[in-house]
Protein backbone atom coordinates (compact mmCIF):
# COMPACT_ATOMS: atom_id res chain seq x y z
CA UNK A 1 0.00 0.00 0.00
CA UNK A 2 3.05 2.23 0.87
CA UNK A 3 4.88 1.51 -2.36
CA UNK A 4 1.84 2.35 -4.35
CA UNK A 5 1.07 6.04 -2.76
CA UNK A 6 4.67 6.98 -3.44
CA UNK A 7 3.85 6.15 -7.06
CA UNK A 8 0.72 7.66 -7.17
CA UNK A 9 1.74 10.90 -5.47
CA UNK A 10 4.11 12.20 -7.97
CA UNK A 11 1.78 11.23 -10.67
CA UNK A 12 -0.91 12.80 -9.19
CA UNK A 13 0.83 16.37 -8.52
CA UNK A 14 1.85 15.98 -11.98
CA UNK A 15 -1.64 15.65 -13.24
CA UNK A 16 -2.66 18.50 -10.96
CA UNK A 17 -2.01 21.32 -13.79
CA UNK A 18 -3.65 20.36 -16.16
CA UNK A 19 -7.09 20.19 -14.19
CA UNK A 20 -6.59 24.00 -14.98
CA UNK A 21 -6.29 23.49 -18.48
CA UNK A 22 -9.43 21.49 -18.31
CA UNK A 23 -11.43 23.90 -16.39
CA UNK A 24 -10.25 27.06 -18.75
CA UNK A 25 -11.30 25.41 -21.37
CA UNK A 26 -14.95 25.25 -20.11
CA UNK A 27 -14.84 28.53 -18.65
CA UNK A 28 -17.99 30.07 -19.89
CA UNK A 29 -16.82 34.06 -19.44
CA UNK A 30 -13.77 33.21 -21.15
CA UNK A 31 -15.25 31.48 -24.38
CA UNK A 32 -17.80 33.89 -24.35
CA UNK A 33 -14.97 36.85 -24.50
CA UNK A 34 -13.72 35.16 -27.38
CA UNK A 35 -16.85 34.88 -29.02
CA UNK A 36 -18.23 38.73 -28.47
CA UNK A 37 -14.63 40.41 -29.10
CA UNK A 38 -12.02 38.34 -31.40
CA UNK A 39 -12.44 38.13 -35.07
CA UNK A 40 -10.62 35.39 -36.62
CA UNK A 41 -6.91 36.34 -37.99
CA UNK A 42 -7.52 33.66 -40.76
CA UNK A 43 -9.00 37.31 -42.85
CA UNK A 44 -7.54 40.40 -43.36
CA UNK A 45 -8.09 43.23 -40.88
CA UNK A 46 -9.18 45.93 -43.14
CA UNK A 47 -11.85 42.70 -44.32
CA UNK A 48 -13.76 43.40 -41.30
CA UNK A 49 -17.13 45.51 -41.31
CA UNK A 50 -19.14 46.30 -38.03
CA UNK A 51 -22.45 45.80 -39.17
CA UNK A 52 -21.55 41.69 -40.62
CA UNK A 53 -19.63 41.31 -36.83
CA UNK A 54 -22.13 42.83 -35.11
CA UNK A 55 -24.79 40.73 -36.30
CA UNK A 56 -22.91 37.44 -36.78
CA UNK A 57 -21.88 37.67 -33.20
CA UNK A 58 -24.93 38.33 -32.00
CA UNK A 59 -24.02 41.24 -30.11
CA UNK A 60 -25.94 43.86 -31.80
CA UNK A 61 -28.31 45.33 -29.05
CA UNK A 62 -24.94 47.26 -27.53
CA UNK A 63 -24.56 50.78 -28.62
CA UNK A 64 -20.87 50.43 -29.53
CA UNK A 65 -18.54 47.12 -29.02
CA UNK A 66 -15.07 46.52 -29.63
CA UNK A 67 -13.17 43.82 -31.34
CA UNK A 68 -9.32 42.99 -30.57
CA UNK A 69 -7.51 41.50 -33.73
CA UNK A 70 -4.26 39.24 -32.58
CA UNK A 71 -3.86 35.83 -32.02
CA UNK A 72 -6.10 34.53 -29.22
CA UNK A 73 -3.18 33.58 -26.63
CA UNK A 74 -2.11 36.78 -26.77
CA UNK A 75 -5.11 38.14 -25.30
CA UNK A 76 -4.98 34.95 -22.91
CA UNK A 77 -1.24 35.50 -21.92
CA UNK A 78 -2.58 39.27 -19.94
CA UNK A 79 -3.89 37.72 -16.99
CA UNK A 80 -0.40 35.46 -16.33
CA UNK A 81 1.98 36.17 -13.65
CA UNK A 82 5.35 35.74 -15.03
CA UNK A 83 4.57 32.02 -14.65
CA UNK A 84 3.48 32.04 -11.05
CA UNK A 85 -0.51 31.78 -11.69
CA UNK A 86 -2.94 34.13 -12.58
CA UNK A 87 -4.01 37.47 -12.02
CA UNK A 88 -7.51 37.45 -10.30
CA UNK A 89 -10.33 39.62 -10.29
CA UNK A 90 -7.81 42.60 -11.46
CA UNK A 91 -7.60 45.28 -14.31
CA UNK A 92 -4.46 44.93 -16.64
CA UNK A 93 -2.54 47.33 -19.20
CA UNK A 94 -1.65 45.01 -21.89
CA UNK A 95 2.40 46.00 -22.54
CA UNK A 96 1.57 46.45 -26.60
CA UNK A 97 -0.96 48.08 -28.61
CA UNK A 98 -3.71 45.78 -30.32
CA UNK A 99 -5.19 46.22 -33.71
CA UNK A 100 -8.51 47.20 -32.72
CA UNK A 101 -11.90 47.51 -34.40
CA UNK A 102 -14.70 49.78 -32.35
CA UNK A 103 -18.19 49.91 -33.26
CA UNK A 104 -20.35 52.58 -33.28
CA UNK A 105 -24.26 52.31 -33.80
CA UNK A 106 -25.27 55.13 -36.49
CA UNK A 107 -28.51 55.17 -35.73
CA UNK A 108 -32.03 53.11 -34.59
CA UNK A 109 -31.08 50.65 -36.98
CA UNK A 110 -28.27 47.98 -37.13
CA UNK A 111 -26.18 50.27 -39.44
CA UNK A 112 -22.34 50.50 -37.24
CA UNK A 113 -20.10 53.04 -38.19
CA UNK A 114 -16.35 51.35 -38.26
CA UNK A 115 -13.11 53.02 -36.67
CA UNK A 116 -10.09 50.75 -36.78
CA UNK A 117 -6.71 51.89 -34.81
CA UNK A 118 -3.39 50.50 -32.95
CA UNK A 119 -4.65 50.76 -29.49
CA UNK A 120 -3.52 49.58 -25.60
CA UNK A 121 -6.10 47.92 -24.02
CA UNK A 122 -6.30 47.02 -20.37
CA UNK A 123 -8.55 44.14 -20.19
CA UNK A 124 -10.46 42.25 -16.84
CA UNK A 125 -9.26 39.76 -15.53
CA UNK A 126 -11.99 37.49 -13.71
CA UNK A 127 -12.00 35.14 -10.76
CA UNK A 128 -10.49 32.29 -12.46
CA UNK A 129 -7.44 34.22 -13.90
CA UNK A 130 -8.47 34.70 -17.62
CA UNK A 131 -9.66 37.89 -19.39
CA UNK A 132 -13.07 38.18 -19.25
CA UNK A 133 -13.70 42.02 -20.20
CA UNK A 134 -12.20 45.23 -21.94
CA UNK A 135 -12.15 48.33 -19.28
CA UNK A 136 -10.71 50.79 -21.31
CA UNK A 137 -8.25 51.92 -24.34
CA UNK A 138 -5.63 54.28 -24.98
CA UNK A 139 -5.69 55.06 -28.94
CA UNK A 140 -1.92 54.50 -30.15
CA UNK A 141 -2.79 55.31 -33.98
CA UNK A 142 -5.69 55.45 -36.22
CA UNK A 143 -6.04 53.18 -38.87
CA UNK A 144 -8.85 53.86 -40.31
CA UNK A 145 -10.33 54.03 -44.29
Amino acid sequence: MASSLKVLGPLLALLFPLCGLLVHSQNISWREFVKRHHPSTNWEFSKYKCSDLMRERGVSKDKNHIFVYTVWHKIEHICIRNGRGHYRNVYIWAPYPFKTLKCYRENSKNNYKDYKSYSYIEFHCGMNGFVDGIEDMQLLEDISN
